[in-house]
């Protein structure tokens, strides 16, 4: 079907150039535009006849005997094999013999170019609805979840893990569409804009098993690293939990939003890495408070903000000294001198006892909860 403001646009761009009357059909030979605008809204009878036959070109010449018809060239316009519209001159056939011919192959080039983009404006709409369904699964209806999927298509039993990439607001658009020019991108991989900072792509992991993942995700955001890089700009990317339902990809998304929250700085951050301090952010606050209070009201505030420091290091490093000294941008000395304050105040110590280390990490998520 032809829009009539699409055929509207058209005849006003093309009456700049000359003087020859043009209109425009719909599929049922009504004058949806013309550059005679008395005649829009009138019948064509020779349009209507041509769309409902097999004739390519109709010519009309002196009294036609039809109503609504003027002499001059009709000629029917096709879109990937489908018979749309015709569009017709007004004048003497001789004159414009040259002029209808180069003007179907316009509105035709036109007419394609905007369905194309209906296409992808539909598409982009169906996959934005389908991904959202999918980060609010807990409430989306699986049915309803598996329908929008076959649409588009997507399949539904391969393993995937979500990656939340955040980068300076207002590149959102153009960092996903670096991701999608990688060599790894493929029409299994859901992707969508959240906002302008924040661009969440559903990855196929190819590997074999799950063993090989942080690999595959590395090679997948490498292209696009590379370009945040040139363009002077840092981005912070959170891969979630690897899923092959549906039902459970809120879960994964859920879990880089958790591990946002957390504030690692880290290029790309994996959710596996953080699993135990994960699951002891789950516990109560009120089952921290009844576990921790006594200790917490026995310490200043410089000596928990020290701790909570420490502890963050250490635990994100897996207790190796040098690399969480890095990553508080101290010298590893330094580092060494406050956890021995920890173990003195606390008469704990955590790199040689699994059970104090766990005593360290329950109570760093206590402090961290209440700052």
């Amino acid at each position: 079907m032809i829009k009539p403001e699409l055929a509207r646009r058209f005849i006003e761009e093309f009456t700049r150039y000359t003087e020859y009357n043009i209109n425009i059909m719909n599929e049922k030979g009504i004058i949806i535009a013309s550059a005679d605008k008395e005649r829009v809204g009138d019948f064509h009878e020779v349009a209507w006849r041509m769309l409902r036959g097999s004739e390519d070109m109709a010519v009309t010449a002196g009294q036609t005997g039809y109503p609504g018809v003027k002499p001059g060239m009709n000629l029917v316009l096709t879109v990937d094999g489908k018979r749309e519209g015709v569009v017709g001159l007004t004048g003497d056939p001789e004159e414009i013999k040259l002029v209808a011919p180069l003007t179907k192959i316009a509105i035709e080039a036109m007419l394609k170019y905007e369905k194309r983009q209906d296409e992808t404006r539909r598409r982009r709409d169906q996959k934005n609805y389908f991904a959202n369904l999918l980060i609010h699964g807990k409430e989306a209806d699986l049915a309803e979840l598996r329908s929008a999927a076959k649409q588009l298509p997507y399949s539904e039993h391969l393993v995937r893990i979500p990656l939340l990439c955040r980068i300076e607001e207002g590149k959102a658009e153009l960092f996903l569409e670096k991701v999608k020019q990688s060599l790894g991108h493929g029409r299994e991989d859901i992707s969508l804009v959240l906002d302008g900072s924040h661009v969440l792509i559903f990855k196929e992991i190819k590997g074999k098993g799950t063993a090989e993942y942080k690999a595959e995700v590395r090679e997948y955001l490498s292209a696009a690293a590379a370009w945040l890089s040139e363009e002077g700009q840092e981005g912070n990317f959170y891969v979630g939990s690897l899923q092959s339902s549906f039902s459970q990809y809120s879960h994964g998304y859920q879990h880089c939003k958790w591990l946002e929250s957390q504030g690692v700085l880290d290029s790309i951050s994996f959710f596996y890495d953080y699993t135990g301090e994960y699951v002891r952010s789950l516990v109560p606050a009120n089952e921290l408070q009844w576990m921790f209070s006594v200790y917490e009201k026995e310490l200043d505030s410089d000596f928990k903000k020290m701790l909570v420091e420490v502890a963050g290091a250490l635990i994100g490093a897996n207790y190796n000294l040098v690399k969480a000294a890095g990553g508080l941008f101290m010298h590893k000395n330094t580092l060494l001198y406050r956890y021995q304050k920890i173990r003195e105040v606390l008469n704990i110590n955590p790199m040689e006892s699994s059970a104090e280390r766990s005593f360290l990490e329950g109570f760093y998520i206590y402090l961290k909860g209440k700052n």
